[in-house]
């Protein structure tokens, strides 16, 4: 790692280490003892995301007699978002991954679009949570009146970007490549330059997808419409252990900060201290407190540690395996 992205984790860690200090060590241990063998279940509930997330990417290959099994795809997807979670570059480096991976069996600019085209179907979904949460979020809570303005901004930018995708897919409108076009004038102009043509290729990729595979378009718009439920219904079922229970509007917006804190410190390297302290604003802010969000995001990083275990070990074994 580059020396901000050490600066950037060490600063992660202390605020981690700080949080729970305020909370109190043994107030996290009795959390998660409290838990228990529903961690068991907290792990399926994530598997039902993972497996739903993983249809819509075999969907998302509609039209070619040459795609992956599913069981293969799950492994190459938990490889990807292994890479996602623990590395700064995120989904700059675990997409393309993924699309490495699938090699052997298609062409890399075909896995590279089928999986940008599942990437940004989800994106699509999840500013369909992230919004409402978001504006029910600023509904419910009383904030300093600059985040509040803040926060009504940062909504009604969603709500016409979520807009604007939908134009754009509609119409074929080529916006990622001519805001390229326009960006390239400046100092960074040969090297966005050079990849222009593929970024073209890959909206026309996804305009066909949609015009000519609308049945399966829809698919992969349901199937990860599901992983957002099953996303929700993970912080139902951590709560419910930990003897609370919340109502479909306070999932919503729990559901729906947690991904806007994500969108907002993605540079962080697993984005340590930061998804506790923001789940641990947004709890405080609703009137549960500190504690109760702290231990969520403990509970969803140990999740999130499994799983990339998990994808780490089948990236591993995919290596090891290659002809020398």
């Amino acid at each position: 790692m580059r020396k901000i992205e050490w600066v950037l984790l060490a600063l992660g860690l202390a605020l981690f280490v700080v949080l729970i200090d305020r909370v109190g060590w043994g107030e996290i241990y009795r959390q998660f003892r409290q838990i228990g063998w529903v961690f068991l279940l907290v792990l399926g509930v994530s598997t039902g995301r993972y497996l739903a997330r993983t249809r819509a990417w075999q969907r998302a290959f509609a039209g070619r007699d040459d795609t992956p099994p599913f069981w293969q795809l799950f492994q190459v997807r938990l490889a990807g978002e292994s890479l996602n979670y623990l590395t700064v570059a995120g989904p700059i480096l675990g997409e393309p991954t993924k699309a490495t991976l699938l090699r052997e069996r298609l062409p890399v600019a075909v896995g590279l679009g089928g999986t940008l085209i599942e990437a940004g179907i989800y994106g699509l979904t999840s500013g369909l949570i992230t919004l409402p949460g978001l504006v029910l979020f600023l509904v419910r809570v009383t904030l300093d009146p600059g985040m509040q303005r803040a926060g009504w901004l940062v909504a009604l930018l969603l709500a016409l970007l979520l807009l604007f995708s939908w134009m754009m897919l509609r119409r074929r409108l080529h916006v990622l490549s001519a805001a390229v076009r326009w960006v390239s004038r400046g100092p960074l102009g040969r090297r966005l330059e050079r990849g222009r043509p593929h970024l073209e290729q890959l909206e026309d990729q996804l305009f066909l997808f949609y015009a000519g595979h609308t049945r399966a378009f829809r698919a992969v718009f349901l199937w990860d419409c599901l992983a957002q439920v099953f996303a929700v219904l993970e912080i139902y079922v951590i709560l419910a252990a930990l003897g609370v229970r919340v109502g479909l509007a306070e999932l919503v917006i729990m559901e729906g900060m947690g991904k806007v804190i994500k969108a907002m410190f993605f540079f962080v390297p697993g984005r340590v201290g930061t998804d506790e302290a923001g789940a641990a604003f947004v709890f405080q802010a609703l009137g549960y407190g500190w504690a109760l969000g702290i231990g969520l995001g403990l509970v969803r990083r140990l999740r999130a540690l499994v799983w990339s275990g998990a994808g780490l070990a089948f990236l591993s074994r995919h290596v090891l395996r290659r002809p020398a």
